[in-house]
């Protein structure tokens, strides 16, 4: 049976339960055991008087055994094995004593039906068959017993059959159902092994929603966090060295650190609110054109010397694919604000490339491009838009560089987000001087926009 705290798990997470009687027994097996034990006794214990009839006396080791059976099965769930051994040996003695008990080895049938559960179909149904075979030791003090106490008033139920074959259809009876209860025992414990699994499946995959949720916060916030401090620190060092040549300059410097620290703020609650209330991002996010516009200009007040180009037909107008370029792009301008040194330019190129037409695949397949190789180049049948966001600053010095301030959190963000629409993205040194982030997406198709990707 499944203990309450597995049945209180399954509710909590939101799958399958069993309801009814059946549920409420299995979530309370003690009460199971009760109705097993008195299921016994209200069938053993009326054919007692058949039993003193037939012997002539009160046979009161029959009431010792069948109480110590009762007993036994109420450790049902404990010691299957011990239980179905020791209910064998005391079904045998009162079957010696008393040969016609028509509810004889019913305790072991429930005791099988325990070890099947609890042990599966290999141990259940060999000693299913060895210890119902006690059954026939009916036979070998049965005409001791028809000599000494006479016929049974069991015999009187069917006149014309023998009682040797009477003992016999009981016997054989008695195996089959044993070995039965023991097949039920099995197929219980297949299908909870079965519930099982699903629960760890169920457990496994809130894990990992877990784990994916707080990837997503954590990304968010860094995204947040990491852009506008970086923001504010470089306003805040600017104002610290103007302030002694240009009082004018450094009040203005110091109105836009303000004015970053505003908007830091409301992205703050902004992301806060979605993460929280789980709605979409079509409300929370603004125009893509408007966001990088606002963007840039944050990053040009900041000292970045920004030029933008932007080439093809206008990106998708899909909520979820334009957060995934103004995060990139965002990432990208923190970086080189946060670690570039002796910085003249940064260049942020937006490329919206056009699919190329079945004719052309065919003709860069015939020069040796395979699928693989076109995507890679950039010739893609569904089209790509392609983010470079390069610099001229020093890097390579260990002198001149910066030290790290991160956990690596904007580089991995980047590419999860790249990856949500089939993309990649490379980051790295080049071999003049600067740094270059290049990132490359499949748009959504207009008809078909992405759920989210933050």
């Amino acid at each position: 049976d499944v203990p309450a705290a597995d049945a209180e798990e399954w509710q909590d997470l939101g799958i399958l339960q069993r309801r009814g009687v059946r549920g409420w027994f299995r979530r309370h097996p003690g009460w199971m055991t009760a109705v097993v034990v008195a299921t016994y006794a209200i069938a053993a214990l009326p054919w007692l008087p058949v039993a003193f009839a037939d012997m002539g006396y009160p046979a009161w080791y029959l009431v010792v055994a069948q109480t110590l059976i009762a007993v036994a099965l109420c450790f049902r769930g404990r010691w299957p094995v011990v239980l179905t051994l020791a209910i064998t040996v005391l079904e045998a003695c009162a079957l010696v004593v008393y040969p016609w008990h028509s509810v004889q080895l019913l305790g072991l049938c429930f005791a099988l039906y325990s070890l099947g559960r609890a042990r599966g179909p290999r141990i259940a149904l060999p000693l299913a068959l060895l210890t119902s075979s006690t059954a026939y030791t009916r036979f070998i003090w049965l005409d001791q017993w028809n000599q000494h106490y006479g016929s049974s008033q069991m015999w009187e139920i069917a006149p014309d059959i023998g009682p040797a074959v009477l003992a016999a259809v009981v016997a054989v009876t008695m195996v089959f159902f044993a070995v039965i209860s023991a097949g039920v025992g099995c197929s219980v414990r297949s299908s909870r092994q079965h519930e099982a699994e699903i629960l760890e499946w169920a457990r496994k995959t809130r894990e990992l929603a877990q784990v994916a949720e707080r990837n997503r916060i954590a990304r968010e916030m860094h995204d947040v966090v990491a852009h506008s401090l970086s923001v504010m620190i470089s306003l805040a060092d600017g104002a610290r060295i103007v302030a002694s040549k240009d009082a004018a300059r450094a009040e203005a410097v110091l109105k836009d650190l303000s004015a970053t620290g505003r908007t830091a703020l409301a992205d703050m609650r902004r992301v806060i609110g979605v993460l929280r209330q789980g709605d979409g991002i079509d409300e929370a996010q603004r125009p893509l054109r408007q966001s990088l516009d606002e963007l840039y200009d944050g990053f040009r007040q900041a000292g970045l010397p920004l030029i933008v180009t932007t080439t093809g037909p206008p990106l998708p107008d899909d909520p979820a694919f334009g957060l995934t370029v103004h995060r990139i792009v965002q990432e990208s301008l923190t970086n080189v604000l946060r670690y570039g040194r002796q910085v003249t330019e940064v260049e942020v190129r937006i490329e919206h490339r056009q699919g190329v037409s079945v004719t052309e695949q065919e003709e860069f397949r015939e020069q040796g491009l395979d699928a693989a190789a076109q995507r890679a180049l950039g010739f893609s049948a569904e089209g790509q838009v392609v983010l470079t966001i390069s610099d001229n600053g020093s890097y390579a010095g260990e002198d001149e560089r910066r030290p790290s301030v991160g956990a690596g959190q904007g580089i991995r963000g980047m590419a999860e987000r790249a990856a949500f629409y089939g993309g990649s993205v490379y980051a790295g040194a080049e071999h003049g001087g600067g740094w270059t982030v290049r990132a490359v997406l499949v748009p959504p198709a207009p008809s078909q926009p992405h759920a989210a990707a933050d």
